[in-house]
């Protein structure tokens, strides 16, 4: 029933470990749920006013409520493909929490047969803040402009030019900067370069 689906999103979206890595995905905001008729296939929309997950009523599971749910979380990184690398990173990490580890490895050799690429695991901010996208951002991101936080120094904006050797290489105003892979733990992206 399509009220048991908006129970378990309630339940998922007000979790700690929900809100821990999603803070502006909230309950307010959650996505209200449409029952689709006539739909071929459940998906989520940004709707006038609030978004939305239209789920007819073969796609009522708690798998297909999740990866909408992750297309919500995902929303406003239009800069990313829909069903990338970190998607399918926030995807494994969600199915982990609320399906069990059991699913999680099942998706994950479902992944792993047909070669469907998975993002590294978030880094976290000093403030715990989760950055899922960090480095699909940073594959996908050659010529555009990225604010990277790293380790405890000054945040750098600046184009990328490249991503050799685990330093990441940007340019901002006159000077280069180069800056180690792993001490990175947010990147923003900032617009294209002109």
């Amino acid at each position: 029933m399509l009220s048991d689906c908006a129970a378990f999103v309630d339940e998922v979206v007000g979790s700690l470990w929900w809100t821990a890595r999603f803070p502006t995905r909230d309950l307010a905001r959650a996505p209200n749920l449409r029952p689709g008729n006539g739909a071929r296939h459940a998906f989520y929309r940004e709707d006038p006013g609030h978004p939305t997950i239209t789920l007819p009523r073969r796609y009522r599971t708690t798998a297909v409520v999740l990866h909408e749910l992750v297309h919500w979380t995902l929303a406003d990184a239009t800069d990313l493909p829909n069903h990338g690398r970190t998607f399918t990173r926030v995807l494994l990490d969600v199915v982990a929490e609320y399906m069990g580890a059991a699913k999680r490895e099942r998706l994950a050799a479902g992944f792993a047969e047909h070669r469907v690429h998975i993002g590294p695991p978030p880094r976290i901010a000093p403030d715990g803040a989760f950055d899922y996208a960090w480095d699909e951002r940073l594959r996908l991101g050659r010529g555009a402009t990225f604010r990277i936080d790293w380790s405890d120094q000054t945040p750098v904006e600046g184009v990328l030019l490249s991503r050799a050797h685990r330093t990441i290489t940007l340019r901002g105003g006159e000077h280069d900067h180069a800056i180690p892979q792993r001490d990175v733990w947010r990147v923003t992206p900032m617009g294209s370069a002109p």
